[in-house]
């Protein structure tokens, strides 16, 4: 009876061993890679943009993002679809803090279409924060940039 709970245990063992899921290391099909891009589109000749991302398990940034700079990371998803990713932004006197990925399927679980590429593009604009869309209904198969979150 111990013998094959023994071999079931070891097995597993062989097969959760690389599931040290802190940013992106060997991503398998049980937790596919994904990426964050936070790009700064902000005009030029303005405050710094300030921005702190993290998860509950990874410090991402700390740092001022130059106009046009991606702040970019990838990591693998949990077997159990829990990861979850925010961003604080500090531009002047405005500030705001935003999840940036918390749903596999949409990026985040109030996405309008579905994420095909296993990336979340966001745009950081003077009148908010856009994630990019891809939208293949009614036969398109087009990109854009939805208005996702504002600033405080």
């Amino acid at each position: 009876m111990t013998l094959p709970f023994i071999k079931i245990f070891f097995l597993l063992l062989l097969i959760t061993h690389d599931l040290d899921l802190s940013l992106a290391k060997k991503c398998t099909f049980f937790t596919p890679k994904y990426e964050i891009h936070v790009i700064n589109k902000l005009p030029i000749n303005t405050p710094q943009l300030k921005v702190h991302c993290a998860s509950k398990d990874d410090e991402i940034a700390n740092k001022y993002v130059a106009i046009n700079e991606d702040l970019h990371w990838s990591f693998c998803e949990s077997i159990s679809l829990s990861t979850l990713y925010f961003c604080n932004f500090w531009w002047g006197p405005k500030n705001a803090s935003i999840t940036v990925f918390d749903d596999v399927i949409f990026c985040i679980h109030h996405g309008l279409y579905e994420n095909l590429l296993h990336y979340c593009k966001w745009e950081v604009r003077q009148d908010g924060f856009y994630l990019e869309m891809h939208n293949t209904t009614a036969g398109n198969n087009t990109y854009f940039m939805d208005h996702d979150g504002d600033w405080s």
